[in-house]
């Protein structure tokens, strides 16, 4: 693709706006926006009922799976980062929960408690709580989130392991932020981890 045609297109179009900018009918104008996704210029947003918006730009778009690609797949509200996160290879929910808290990014955090209802392998999520030494942060954002929003049930077994880490001085999840809220804070006494989320926080959740 002509960097010249790239940079006249560069930006959101609709169909309609994309067969104005080329001069093209419908039938070649897919076909150059197939093109285009191929080569990697080219990312589609919405679909079905929702008019679809194509966004090129003569840098290539990075594929690939990361924290803020799983993350808004379950967030009520979507996350909009600074950099992108792409990872090659492995990498699930739990991985992306471990680095969401480990970002200790207040937004990025509280979207990423949407995931526990998405967890598939608690082993995995316990292990790398444990690589992390993030075992009462985990256990104590789990206890809120299940106040605020609908989880799947953390194995008994790894609920009891997590207590056991519990630290003897209290820590913060995010430096200088916590909870202004009786019920959240009797969470945060139960693990001595203060919660950042106001009870604002958590009815924008709800």
């Amino acid at each position: 693709m002509q960097e010249g045609l790239l940079k006249k297109l560069e930006g959101k179009h609709t169909l309609e706006s994309f067969m104005q900018a080329t001069g093209l009918k419908k039938a070649s104008a897919l076909n150059c926006i197939a093109q285009l996704r191929k080569s990697g210029h080219l990312k589609t947003e919405g679909g079905g009922k929702q008019k679809r918006i194509y966004t090129i730009s003569l840098k290539q778009f990075i594929e690939g799976k990361g924290m803020f690609t799983i993350i808004n797949a379950y967030a009520k509200n979507p996350v909009f980062p600074a950099f992108q996160h792409i990872v090659h290879g492995k990498y699930d929910p739990e991985h992306a929960l471990i680095d969401a808290i480990l970002l200790k990014d207040f937004r990025i955090l509280q979207q990423s408690l949407y995931i526990f209802n998405h967890i598939k392998k608690w082993t995995v999520l316990h292990k790398l709580a444990k690589k992390h030494h993030l075992e009462p942060v985990v256990g104590v954002l789990y206890d809120f989130a299940r106040t605020a929003i609908k989880t799947k049930r953390m194995p008994d077994t790894m609920r009891n392991s997590l207590i056991t880490k519990r630290p003897t001085k209290q820590i913060e999840i995010i430096s200088g932020l916590r909870t202004n809220d009786i019920q959240i804070k009797r969470i945060s006494d139960n693990w001595n981890v203060k919660l950042p989320f106001s009870l604002k926080d958590k009815e924008e959740m709800q």
